[in-house]
Order: C-alpha cells, then sequence, then structure tokens
C-alpha cells in the first residue's frame, strides 16, 4: 500500500506538470510544411522554430489545425490548394471564429485539457475588442494579440504572453502606442502609471501573483472598461470589507447620482498609490477636492479625526512592539504579549478600513478596542520587564550578601589560623 501510495503521488506531480507547462514533450509531426519552411530564412522560418514549444504541437496539433492544406503532400502546390482546404494566413478579424472551431467545442477540448474553459468565444464577442471586431475593425485585440501565434504557452508558463507578471506589457503592445491608439479616443501611458503604483510594484517587483494585472480588473476575453456603477464591484472582488462599507455609506448614494466612479474618484485607477491618512488629511486631502472647510458638512474636521485615531493607534502599536522587542532579547516569555499586539493590529486594519463608512464614531469605537490591546500588551511587558529588573536587583543583593558572608567566614578562618599559630 506504502508503494501505491508513492506511485500515486508522482503521478499527480505528473498530472500537474502536465497541464502547469503544456503536457508532454514536442511531438515529432511529419509535415512538409515543417520540413520546407525550415529551409526558408527570416521571418519564413519563424513559425517553425517557435512552434516547438507551442502548446498545440505539444498536443500533436500540426499547422493544418489553422492554415489548413495537407501537411503530408510532397508538392507545395498540391499541399497548398484550395482543393486541400488550405486559407494560407488568416486575417484578423477571422482568426476569433478560426480559433473557436476548436475552443468552443468541449467534447473536442476535454482530450487535450478539461480544464480549459470554452467560452472564450462568446465572452469574447460581448466585449469591447469583439465588438469592433465583429464590426471590422481588424486593428483591435483579438485571440493572437494576446497569446501570440506560432509559440504559444499555457499560461501558467512565465514564457507566455499572458502570464500574470506578462500581461501589463502584452497590453501595452497596443495600449502603450499612442501612434497605433490614435482615433480610439483612449489614453496612452497606463503601464507606466501601473508600474509605479502599489499593484503593479507588487506583481512586477514583489513578484505577488496575487496583485492585479490588466485583466483582474477589465476581465480577459470579455474585457470591457468598467464604469461609474461597475467600479467598486470590480475593486471588491480583492477588497471586499471596503465595498461593504462604502456601499453602506451616505457617499454611495451621492457617487451614483453623480455618476462619479467610487473607488477611482479617491484612489485614481491605474496610479493606484499606496492609501494612509495623508489622503484624509494634510496639505492637500483628497477629501478636499469635494468638501471644504465652510461647506457646512463637518467632513474635513471628521476626517482629520479619524487620522488622527488610526495614526494614534498605529503609533501605539509601534511603542508596544519595541517594548515586547525589549523584552524578548531578555529571554523572557512574551508570547501573551504580542498575542494582544496582532489583535491591536488587526483592529488598525479594521480601522483603515472602516473608513470607507465615512462616520467618524465609527472609526473613534473601533480605535478604542484597539487601545485597549495595546494597554494589555504594555502592560505584559512592563511586568515582565519589571519583574526582570527585580531578579536582576534580587541577584545583585544576593551576591553582595554572599560575598560579604564569604568575606566574614575568611576573616573567622584568618582569626582562627592566628590564634593556632599562638
Amino acid at each position: 500500500m506504502e508503494v501505491f501510495g508513492i506511485y500515486k503521488s508522482l503521478l499527480g506531480i505528473v498530472i500537474i506538470v502536465f497541464l502547469t507547462f503544456g503536457g508532454l514533450p514536442a511531438q515529432e509531426i511529419q509535415s512538409t510544411c515543417i520540413d520546407c519552411h525550415g529551409l526558408l530564412e527570416d521571418e519564413m522560418t519563424y513559425p517553425v522554430d517557435s512552434f516547438t514549444n507551442d502548446v498545440h504541437n505539444r498536443a500533436g496539433l500540426g499547422c493544418v489545425g489553422c492554415h489548413g492544406g495537407d501537411n503530408t503532400a510532397e508538392d507545395m502546390l498540391e499541399s497548398m490548394s484550395e482543393e486541400k482546404g488550405f486559407i494560407g494566413t488568416p486575417g484578423p478579424l477571422e482568426i476569433p471564429e478560426l480559433c473557436s472551431e476548436c475552443h468552443s467545442d468541449p467534447s473536442f477540448m476535454k482530450t487535450f485539457n478539461p480544464g480549459l474553459p470554452t467560452d472564450q468565444y462568446s465572452k469574447y464577442l460581448t466585449s469591447v475588442h469583439g465588438k469592433m471586431n465583429q464590426d471590422g475593425d481588424d486593428k483591435v485585440a483579438h485571440c493572437s494579440s494576446c497569446h501570440g501565434a506560432h509559440g504559444i504557452r499555457p499560461s501558467r508558463n512565465p514564457l507566455s504572453h499572458v502570464y500574470d507578471k506578462n500581461i501589463p506589457s502584452t497590453c501595452a503592445t497596443c495600449h502603450d502606442d499612442s501612434s497605433y491608439m490614435a482615433g480610439y479616443d483612449i489614453s496612452t501611458g497606463q503601464l507606466e502609471d501601473y508600474k509605479k503604483s502599489v499593484h503593479g510594484i507588487a506583481l512586477l517587483e514583489e513578484d505577488d501573483l496575487g496583485a492585479p494585472a490588466c485583466n483582474d480588473c477589465h476581465g480577459n476575453h470579455g474585457a470591457i472598461p468598467p464604469d461609474a456603477e461597475s467600479i467598486d464591484k470590480v475593486c471588491g472582488i480583492c477588497h471586499n470589507n471596503n465595498m461593504v462599507d462604502f456601499e453602506k455609506s451616505s457617499h454611495a448614494d451621492y457617487f451614483s447620482a453623480l455618476e462619479s466612479p467610487a473607488c477611482e474618484t479617491c484612489h485614481s485607477n491605474h496610479l493606484i498609490k499606496q492609501p494612509s491618512t495623508k489622503m484624509l488629511t494634510g496639505e492637500d486631502p483628497v477629501c478636499g477636492e469635494c468638501h471644504f472647510e465652510d461647506d457646512g458638512t463637518g467632513a474635513l474636521e471628521a476626517a482629520e479625526l479619524m487620522a488622527n485615531r488610526i495614526d494614534s493607534l498605529e503609533n501605539a502599536i509601534i511603542g508596544a512592539e519595541d517594548k515586547l522587542e525589549e523584552a524578548d532579547q531578555k529571554g523572557l516569555f512574551v508570547n501573551d504579549g504580542l498575542f494582544a499586539l496582532k489583535d491591536a493590529q488587526q483592529i488598525a486594519f479594521k480601522a483603515r478600513t472602516a473608513v470607507h463608512t465615512f462616520e467618524a464614531d465609527s472609526v473613534v469605537s473601533i480605535t478604542a478596542a484597539g487601545f485597549e490591546q495595546i494597554t494589555e500588551a504594555r502592560n505584559i511587558a512592563r511586568e515582565l520587564l519589571d519583574n526582570y529588573v527585580f531578579r536582576r536587583k534580587g541577584l545583585a543583593v544576593s551576591v553582595v550578601v554572599l560575598l560579604i558572608l564569604a568575606f566574614a567566614i575568611w576573616i573567622k578562618v584568618k582569626r582562627i589560623e592566628s590564634r593556632r599559630r599562638q
């Protein structure tokens, strides 16, 4: 049974590798297409070179699957004849439907990868790209624009154009080209903004694959630009608590009535910076873009109160951390204090989230619970350090007493020895 378990584990690893990196090694497909193009130069031989590691090649699907024709015919004219179904290089307007012939067929796709969805084409038709493609615009993105043509790799492969970290640069191929995008009334430069954003830094610099890229907000095959009514839902996929708090707030109704994008209004879109309490107060607070000191709402005063409470709590957390660290360095058991400190950190996170309620009383109430945990943590640290000092003082006194006793014994011994010599 143990041997069977080992084999079962090995089989599981093989299956994971198969699905992640494209399956079995490339098939040795006998094809006059490959034989002929392999003898050519420059762009004519590129399809052969790049197709070697293509996911379709690894699955045993050759040139005729997309281009038609007969890859067994020795004569070039015969292999590329209309009678053999040769269609040549499909154009941008033809590619989506061509790819869908296989990718929209569940019974066919399950033979190669049962986990791959088969609704990509139907979603594409609902997207901005798909609708414009159907209207005859051959510049908009289609399947090979994002996935490539002859060197397609599974999305989990780091070399894939649609691997998480590669998606921003893939989208930027079009969206960062001002001359290409001219006429679409869409700004360029999103990639540079994204690279400087908290999301971009997490994904591209810190290798956090859970951080959102373009497709996480705009969609994949069903890509659409989020509108004012949906942005909080898009952001809420990850930031659920923020979304729930915002939707309960009075601001939600105002933003909806003004058709103003919720999260984007305060946080921007592609250039989202790390949120901080400086957004609430300071020289140029975000709240000040809509509210004024004399607008009668008291919004700026509430924002300042929330910022001060959160800053005070976070500073108190740092102070408690220092005290517990001091105790830990002395070898004291600080686990109870760390548990209280962890609770305070979670409360601080909850307080930052509660800012989206725009109710100062709520933030004050939450932070009050955090200060209680800080007090507990500091008391634990203080008690530990006080006991440590007490023990050290006790040890010092004991040492002094022992030294005095030792000195007294030494004097006594000397007197005894002196009497014996007399």
